[in-house]
């Protein structure tokens, strides 16, 4: 056991002495972290074997098992977990799965922004997103969430560097990095602006590789032209579930590069490298119901009844002027069936 711990140890400080001396040896890669290796000698570590039996073995590594990239598993939470929101699945699912399928062959990262009304599902959302693609979810050290409180915790001057800088650092230690920036609305006009250098076609280079990352920005800005655009079509004949991606595009980017917030006029918009506008589409009575559902199955199921879930309906639900869309869509839900739980 005692030459057990050493060998372990050993190689340890091996793989550590890899990842500290890179200068010395011509680069390869081993998983997706390059560091250097003099490739006659040690050309078997090109496929990562030394990095995979010791170091990734207790630290996360940009690698496999921790990328899960599990597209199927994230389509499957989305069908029982999210309700009202067919666009976000199907669209969602269709940009993810193009773009792992074609990430060796990309040629820029996949930029998305999802938009919608408070309580639909955004956060929600891109919570799911991480733990399908990362296998310590919210907690690795790939995955980057952004707010708003971000830009007011440093001088003006500052921030823009400190998060190209941030960004930049974390694409050279994993390109397949995740970045989230949250309460877009809330962020200073043209926040945003600095990383269409990043965002842009052909913008990488041999130390940075943008193109396998992926960007989400949440707004709230486009959630009341959504909504209109939806009762134009439910008024118009159209079922909901028949709307479609293309229904609802053009009105969240003329929303978004027109209301206060980071993509008022922004350059991100102008220069075109947000791939999707995803919308999430304000949610009526049926739809908050479920979520009240999901939420007893979650907390107590074995204490659901039809009696509580009601009773939860009425302290949540508020409809709108025209009685057709929940106001707070889910967001006020989850407190009130805890309390109900133990009622």
């Amino acid at each position: 056991m005692v030459h057990l711990r050493y060998a372990i140890a050993s190689l340890l400080a091996v793989a550590s002495l890899l990842q500290s001396c890179r200068a010395f040896f011509d680069p390869i890669t081993i998983g997706y972290v390059s560091f250097g290796v003099g490739s006659a000698a040690l050309g078997w570590l090109k496929r990562g074997y030394l990095a995979e039996i010791t170091y990734c073995k207790f630290e996360e590594c940009c690698m496999k098992p921790y990328l899960k990239n599990d597209v199927e598993g994230l389509r499957i939470q989305l069908q029982r977990n999210l309700f009202g929101q067919h666009i976000v699945e199907d669209a969602l699912i269709d940009a993810l799965r193009g773009h792992f399928i074609n990430i060796e062959r990309s040629r820029k990262p996949l930029v998305m922004c999802f938009d919608g009304t408070t309580g639909t599902g955004k956060n929600y959302v891109a919570d799911f997103i991480i733990s399908s693609l990362f296998e310590k979810g919210i907690n690795s050290k790939y995955v980057h969430k952004y707010t708003a409180d971000f830009w007011f915790k440093y001088p003006a001057n500052m921030v823009t560097s400190k998060l190209i800088g941030e960004i930049k650092q974390s694409i050279r230690a994993c390109p397949y990095s995740l970045f989230v920036f949250d309460e877009t609305q809330q962020m200073p006009k043209g926040a945003l602006d600095s990383l269409v250098a990043l965002l842009d076609h052909h913008t990488s280079s041999p130390e940075y590789d943008y193109t396998k990352s992926i960007f989400i920005f949440l707004s709230n800005n486009a959630g009341a032209e959504i909504a209109k655009q939806l009762k134009r079509l439910l008024d118009s004949g159209s079922y909901r579930d028949k709307t479609k991606l293309v229904d609802f595009e053009r009105t969240i980017e003329l929303a978004v590069y027109n209301m206060v917030g980071a993509l008022k006029s922004s350059n991100l918009i102008q220069s075109n490298v947000i791939d999707h506008f995803i919308p999430f589409l304000p949610l009526e009575e049926r739809h908050a119901k479920q979520c009240i559902e999901k939420e007893f199955e979650l907390f107590c199921p074995g204490r659901k009844t039809q009696a509580k879930i009601e009773e939860v309906a009425q302290m949540t639900i508020t409809l709108d002027a025209d009685g057709l869309f929940q106001n707070s869509g889910c967001k006020r839900i989850s407190k009130k069936v805890e309390a109900m739980c133990y009622n």
